[in-house]
């Protein structure tokens, strides 16, 4: 083999272990509300205290509010908050953490 090929196998070595080292730090926190995840649907389904529950385990939250038009909320950020915001018709509008 080359130094060239040796060199790049090395290299490529060395950042799989550090990669494989910082996976527990990667690992998400208990409770976060995972902010990477989409759900999309093609027609939007009923919110129900049953589906609440499941967006709320599939985000991994602590929390959950369901935001429903024509009612104050507060406006700080919660990283553990799931935000069901749902539309007249108690129809999903959209999904978000905070």
């Amino acid at each position: 083999m080359s130094k060239m090929t040796v060199s790049k196998i090395a290299a490529l070595a060395a950042s799989m272990m550090l990669a494989a080292l910082s996976l527990p730090a990667m690992a998400a926190e208990e409770g976060l509300c995972d902010k990477n995840l989409t759900l999309n649907y093609v027609v939007a389904p009923e919110v129900t205290p049953q589906l609440v529950e499941f967006w709320r385990n599939i985000y991994g939250a602590r929390e959950v509010r369901v935001e429903v038009p024509g009612e104050g909320y507060t406006k700080e950020f919660n990283r553990y908050r799931l935000r069901v915001l749902v539309n007249e018709g108690k129809k999903l509008s959209s999904l978000s953490c905070g």
